[in-house]
């Protein structure tokens, strides 16, 4: 469980008490004002961690100093109800009964969760989960010209203005956008702004700004600033992600990118970070090859992303002896064993250099 996505339960409770306001004051119309410690005694706690993978439970509980529950506790419970109906409301992409007000604190509460990631509300009949689809519609929902989202961009730094502590970034896609500077990484950015016409690309995580049309307006605030290898992985699939049709002479058939995005996943997840990155290409047929030249051996793994499957050879130069193996792009085993493999490569270049052949 990433510590970071924590700090999303706070907005889900701030949106619990103004719900819960506002379902009092459906009930009491006379009454402008809710009493000043509506909220005294309720909160949000963390009940237990659940069998499973990083399961949190988490319940809405008054104070044990209260000898009762405090009267008020029946709105959050209708609060709770309205939020978990909104979720699964957009889920069946069907009209919102929540004000856009509220709906607007899906800004801050579901920031943190990744792709594949998801927290899950229990219901009468069946659970309803929210997960970063979701929560974008609603957002949109809420009618929100600028919302806020966790992420993190490959960049080059094509201008830094020091004055106003800001500097410009510029994505593989040509996208320029704007993002604070601050001391904790300036000199990070600064060193990429003085390499831009090498190439240079950096890792910027933090929070971003987008509209409503999904579009990145900016950075809001970063956290972490890093220079990335040349070979950076993801970093590659993303400009290979930028080929149209035709890319090869008039052929060429352009690697889908959906398909792209899930192969930098895959790689980040599973490829050893102690072996030295491969040399990507896109092939005409729309798949994309991976080699490596390691201790006299022309390694390949040749990726078919219609099929999934990934397709490895070792070439040894010497002999002309070939290993062969093929694996499916969701199988950890066959990661591993691609792991294996290049270690042994790179093991025999180690043994070789203390024997000194």
């Amino acid at each position: 469980m990433p510590l970071e996505l924590l700090k999303d339960f706070s907005a889900l409770e701030e949106m619990l008490v103004e719900v819960a306001k506002w379902k009092f004051r459906q009930e009491h119309p006379d009454r402008e004002r809710v009493q000043r410690n509506f909220a005294t005694g309720i909160e949000l706690q963390l009940a237990g961690v659940e069998d499973g993978s990083a399961k949190l439970a988490i319940v809405l509980a008054f104070s044990s100093a209260l000898l009762f529950p405090p009267e008020n506790v029946k709105y959050f419970e209708q609060a709770r109800t309205e939020i978990v109906n909104a979720i699964a409301l957009s889920a069946e992409d069907l009209p919102q009964v929540l004000p856009p007000s509220y709906l607007s604190y899906f800004d801050r509460f579901g920031r943190g969760l990744r792709s594949g990631e998801s927290i899950e509300f229990p219901r009468e009949h069946a659970s309803v989960s929210l997960n970063p689809d979701i929560r974008k519609k609603l957002i949109r929902s809420a009618q929100v010209k600028i919302w806020t989202e966790e992420t993190s961009l490959r960049a080059k730094v094509y201008e830094a203005d020091q004055a106003h502590n800001s500097f410009e970034f510029e994505l593989s896609n040509g996208t320029r956008a704007k993002a604070p500077l601050d001391d904790k990484y300036r000199d990070a950015v600064l060193d990429a702004f003085r390499a831009y016409r090498s190439g240079a690309f950096v890792l910027i995580q933090g929070v971003v700004q987008r509209d409503r049309e999904d579009r990145l307006k900016g950075f809001e605030s970063i956290e972490h600033v890093t220079p990335l290898d040349p070979l950076d992985v993801t970093l590659r699939l993303e400009q290979i992600a930028a080929l149209k049709d035709g890319w090869l002479d008039g052929k060429g058939i352009a690697p889908d990118k959906e398909k792209l995005g899930r192969l930098a996943d895959q790689f980040d997840a599973n490829f050893d970070g102690n072996l030295p990155l491969p040399y990507l290409y896109p092939t005409a047929e729309g798949g994309v090859q991976a080699e490596w030249s390691l201790n006299g051996k022309e390694v390949s793994l040749e990726i078919d992303l219609a099929n999934n499957l990934a397709e490895y050879q070792a070439l040894n130069l010497n002999d002309d002896v070939c290993s062969e193996f093929t694996f499916a792009l969701t199988d950890h085993g066959g990661w591993e064993q691609l792991n294996e493999a290049l270690k042994q490569i790179e093991g025999q270049k180690a043994e070789e250099q203390r024997i000194g052949l």
